[in-house]
C-alpha cells in the first residue's frame, strides 16, 4: 500500500534541546564546568539526530540504490532474522540503531525533566520558601531571593509539562525502531496501527513544544534588549548602583546575576533528588549572607565606596558589563534561532501529519473536504511520501543548526574591551 511505504523513520531528538526548554531564569554569563557533561550529551543527541534523519533521507530518495545499503541479503550475513524481519536492509539497521538511541536518550531526558528538574526541584523550592523568615531585614536581598525561588518554582512546573511531552515522544521512538526492522508488519506490538498510534502521540506531544519555541524566541529577544540597557547602566555608574537612576530598584533576581562575571546560580537552581537534604537551611543562610555582602557593596554610598572590599565588588560589576554585552548578543541570536527551530519543526509536524491523515482516510473521503486540502491537491501516496520526506529533511537541518550554533555565535559575537583596573 502506498500509505505504508514512506512511514516516518526519523524524528527529532528533543533531548538535545530539552535544557533550552527548561532554561533557568538566572543563567550564568559564562559556561559553568558543571554543565559541560550536559552540553556534551546534548551535542551527541543532536549529532545522532542528524545522522538518523540523513539516513532516512537516503532511504526516502533511494540514493545509492545499487549498493549493499539496500540489499537485505547482506544483513543476513551477520544475523538471519525470521520473516518478515529478514527484509531489513543494512541501511534500515543503521536507522534502527539510531532510533533505539533516541528511544533511550529522549525517554531518559523526559523522565529527568519530570523528576529531578521538575517535581523534586519544586519540592525543594517550596521547602526553602517556607524556611524564609516572615519578618525580613534586607528588603533588596529578600526580594532577590524570593523572586529567584518563585521563578525556579515556575520553571520546575514548566519542566514537568515539557518532560511529559518529551517522554511521550521518546517512548514512541520504540515503534519507529521496530518499524525499521519490519516488526510492524507483524502483530507483535500492535502492527501498523500501533505505529500510527505512536506517530499520533508524537504529533500531539510536539504541539506544546512548538508553542514554547515561539515563546522562548520572543522572551530571549526582549531579554537581550534588557541586558544591553543594563550593561550600559553598569558602565555609566561604574558598578555603583546607588548613584544610578532607580538605585536599589535596579537589583532583582535577574539583574543581580548580570552584575556578576560568572552569573549567579544558587544551589536551588540545580536539579535535585526527592531525598531531603538536611543541610538546605544552612546552605540557604550562607547564600543569603553572601548576597547581603555583595548587595551592600553595590548599593554603598560614597563614604563606604572607599572601602577596599567594596571597591573590588563594584569594579567586578563594572567589568561584568562587557560580558553582559556579549551575553546579550548571544541571547539575541538564540532568540532568532528559536524561530528557525519553530519553522523546521512546524514543517516536520505538518509533513508527518499528512502520513497519519493518509492512513485513516482514503482519497475519495478526503476529496473536496477541508482535511483533504491539507494534501495540497496530491494523492494519498504522493502526499504521504512528500510529507515524510519534508519531515526527515527538516529534522536533518535542525541538528546541523544546533551543532553549528556555537561556532556561528562565536564568529558573530562583538569583541570586548577590557575595563582598565584602577
Amino acid at each position: 500500500s502506498p500509505r505504508t511505504k514512506s512511514t516516518p523513520q526519523g524524528g527529532a531528538d528533543f533531548s538535545a534541546r530539552s535544557d533550552l526548554s527548561s532554561a533557568r531564569p538566572a543563567v550564568p554569563l559564562r559556561f559553568p564546568s558543571r554543565h559541560r557533561d550536559k552540553f556534551i550529551t546534548a551535542t551527541m543527541d543532536a549529532f545522532v539526530q542528524m545522522v538518523r534523519n540523513a539516513l532516512c533521507c537516503v532511504k526516502d530518495l533511494n540514493l545509492f540504490s545499487g549498493t549493499i545499503l539496500h540489499d537485505p541479503s547482506h544483513t543476513a550475513e551477520f544475523y538471519k532474522f525470521p520473516e518478515p524481519l529478514d527484509q531489513t536492509t543494512p541501511l534500515e539497521v543503521l536507522i534502527a540503531i539510531t532510533q533505539f538511541y533516541a528511544f533511550v536518550s529522549v525517554s531518559q531526558s523526559g523522565f529527568h525533566l519530570i523528576t529531578s528538574s521538575g517535581l523534586a526541584k519544586l519540592r525543594r523550592v517550596t521547602r526553602l520558601a517556607e524556611m524564609r523568615p516572615k519578618a525580613q531585614k534586607n528588603s533588596v536581598v529578600d526580594r532577590i531571593v524570593n523572586e529567584s525561588l518563585a521563578l525556579e518554582g515556575s520553571a520546575a512546573v514548566r519542566s514537568v509539562w515539557v518532560g511529559v511531552n518529551v517522554l511521550a515522544i521518546g517512548i514512541a521512538f520504540f515503534w519507529l525502531f521496530a518499524n525499521s526492522l519490519h516488526v510492524t508488519q507483524t502483530d507483535w506490538i500492535g502492527g501498523l496501527p500501533g505505529l500510527i498510534h505512536a506517530l499520533t502521540v508524537m504529533e500531539i506531544a510536539l504541539v506544546p513544544l512548538l508553542y514554547y519555541m515561539i515563546k522562548d524566541g520572543s522572551d530571549k529577544i526582549t531579554k537581550s534588549s534588557r541586558m544591553r540597557k543594563y550593561s550600559e547602566m553598569l558602565k555609566s555608574c561604574k558598578g555603583k548602583l546607588a548613584t544610578a537612576q532607580g538605585g536599589a530598584d535596579n537589583l532583582d533576581a535577574e539583574t543581580f546575576a548580570w552584575t556578576q562575571n560568572n552569573g549567579w546560580s544558587p544551589f536551588w537552581t540545580e536539579s535535585t533528588s526527592f531525598a531531603v537534604d538536611n543541610s538546605e537551611e544552612k546552605m540557604l543562610t550562607k547564600e543569603v549572607e553572601k548576597l547581603e555582602h555583595i548587595v551592600d557593596a553595590l548599593l554603598a554610598d560614597e563614604k563606604k565606596s572607599e572601602d577596599k572590599s567594596v571597591k573590588v565588588l563594584q569594579k567586578a560589576a563594572e567589568e561584568a558589563s562587557e560580558a553582559l554585552e556579549v551575553a546579550a548578543h548571544t541571547q539575541l541570536w538564540d532568540g532568532y534561532l528559536e524561530y528557525v527551530y519553530f519553522v523546521c519543526n512546524l514543517i516536520a509536524f505538518y509533513g508527518y501529519l499528512l502520513g497519519v491523515i493518509c492512513y485513516y482516510y482514503d482519497d475519495d473521503l478526503l476529496h473536496g473536504s477541508y482535511t483533504g486540502m491539507l494534501k495540497l491537491g496530491l494523492s494519498n501516496g504522493d502526499a504521504d511520501w512528500h510529507g515524510n520526506f519534508a519531515g526527515d529533511f527538516m529534522w536533518t537541518v535542525e541538528p546541523i543548526i544546533i551543532l553549528g550554533n556555537p561556532f556561528l555565535i562565536g564568529f558573530l559575537k562583538p569583541k570586548t574591551k577590557k575595563v582598565k583596573s584602577e
